[in-house]
């Protein structure tokens, strides 16, 4: 009886168990689904206030390479290529011809004035000399005998004038034998240094018109100079006693200083380009600098201690994003240009604000660049307007502000560049397709 009730009672509650288990599966069922609304609803609102904080934060916006402004010194500098020399250098030769005998001297000797520094065989000009020489005592003996025959009126006078005339013309082949003699004998004309010699032993010379090089003595080489060749467009900016330096290839890392000597009037005309020669001094107490060195020199024409620096990289800097409403100002103003009386206007703004006319002080131009603001939440670019005086090439001088604009001041950051943002495509220029 009791196994009976028990098995009736399962069967009863058996339906009762289906409908638990789906109760339950549905209950699950909707517990994932609101996890799965709640995690959507976070996300969503995560995505929203990350926007938010992204414009005022500017979090993913292009990042702007920038470079402060400083304080330093700026030189404007001109800078040529040069070849060391010495000051004074003689060019040693010969006025006779004839084989090199002897050789007393080589590179780098130390000579004295006066000093045996070669030797020509003297053979032909001893034989000219001594033929010379019997005609001058000939030509002696007569003219002393005529000079008693004179006086006792035993010739005529023009055979005493022959006789004359004969005894110096021999007087002077002897004199000019003996010089010749004597120039067989090479001698230093100045004291110094030898640095280069030309001729060898038992090589012939010949004099002609022009005497051949034997050596060439630096009389002083403590005191060398730079011969440069300066631009015609750059001379006029170079005066005497202005500052320069100068390097060398073989000692690079020094720098030697020096002054402008001379500038030469002289033009040099190559391949119808015009330069000047200008001369800078070179001080070379220590021997280390050669002739001939090929000299690295800048010249500083002006120059400034202590000036508000600016890189030139940030005057070449154009956003992005003002191109094509620079374009179109570009476009309003070529209009403008072809109006009649538009050249009158723009002048008359022009003296109205106070433009200085050309030669009348120094340049000044007036560029505009982006400066980074990091005074608010986000940091912005802003555009302003600076006066540019001295330019070194990689940095220019930043004049104070006029007419009420804002004065940038040192550790201003300017931008240079933009890295993180997607440059927009240049357009192709307007025109007939060539190819």
């Amino acid at each position: 009886m009791t196994m009976q009730a028990s098995n009736f009672l399962q069967k009863a509650l058996q339906p009762m168990k289906g409908l638990i288990s789906k109760m339950k599966s549905l209950l699950q069922t909707h517990i994932w689904l609101r996890r799965l609304t709640i995690s959507l609803i976070a996300i969503l609102v995560f995505v929203i206030v990350y926007k938010v904080l992204a414009s005022i934060f500017g979090w993913g916006g292009p990042q702007y390479r920038t470079v402060a402004l400083e304080e330093g010194p700026l030189a404007v500098t001109i800078s040529a290529s040069g070849t060391l020399n010495p000051v004074k250098s003689v060019q040693v030769g010969t006025q006779v011809s004839g084989m090199v005998q002897e050789i007393y001297v080589d590179f780098n000797d130390v000579v004295k004035k006066s000093q045996v520094i070669a030797r020509i065989d003297p053979r032909e000009w001893q034989a000219r000399f001594e033929q010379a020489e019997a005609n001058y005592i000939l030509a002696k003996r007569n003219h002393d005998n005529n000079k008693r025959l004179i006086e006792k009126n035993f010739i005529s006078p023009a055979a005493f004038d022959q006789t004359l005339s004969a005894y110096k013309s021999a007087k002077a082949s002897l004199s000019m034998a003996k010089k010749a003699l004597d120039d067989t004998v090479i001698r230093s004309p100045v004291d110094g240094v030898v640095v280069k010699r030309s001729v060898e032993r038992g090589q012939t010379v010949a004099a002609s018109l022009q005497a051949p090089e034997l050596f060439i003595i630096a009389q002083d080489l403590a005191d060398m100079q730079v011969e440069t060749a300066i631009d015609e467009s750059d001379v006029g900016r170079i005066t005497e006693g202005m500052t320069a330096t100068f390097t060398v290839d073989a000692f690079p890392g020094k720098v030697f200083q020096s002054k402008v000597k001379q500038v030469r009037k002289a033009p040099i005309n190559v391949q119808n380009v015009i330069t000047y020669t200008v001369l800078l001094s070179a001080q070379n107490t220590d021997l280390k600098l050669l002739p001939g060195m090929t000299a690295n020199t800048s010249i500083i024409t002006e120059q400034k201690e202590k000036v508000l620096r600016i890189s030139n990289a940030a005057l070449r800097f154009k956003m992005p994003n003002t191109e094509s409403t620079a374009d179109s100002k570009s476009g309003s103003r070529s209009a403008s240009a072809g109006t009649p009386g538009a050249g009158s206007a723009g002048a008359a703004s022009a003296k109205s604000a106070g433009a200085k006319p050309m030669g009348t002080g120094p340049r000044v131009m007036v560029r505009k660049v982006w400066v980074l603001d990091q005074s608010g939440l986000k940091d912005k670019p802003v555009q302003k307007t600076v006066r540019l005086g001295l330019s070194d090439g990689n940095a220019s001088e930043v004049l104070p502000a006029e007419n009420g604009e804002t004065e940038l001041k040192p550790g201003d950051l300017v931008i240079t560049g933009i890295t993180g943002a997607a440059k927009p495509s240049s357009a192709r220029p307007a025109g007939p397709r060539l190819f």
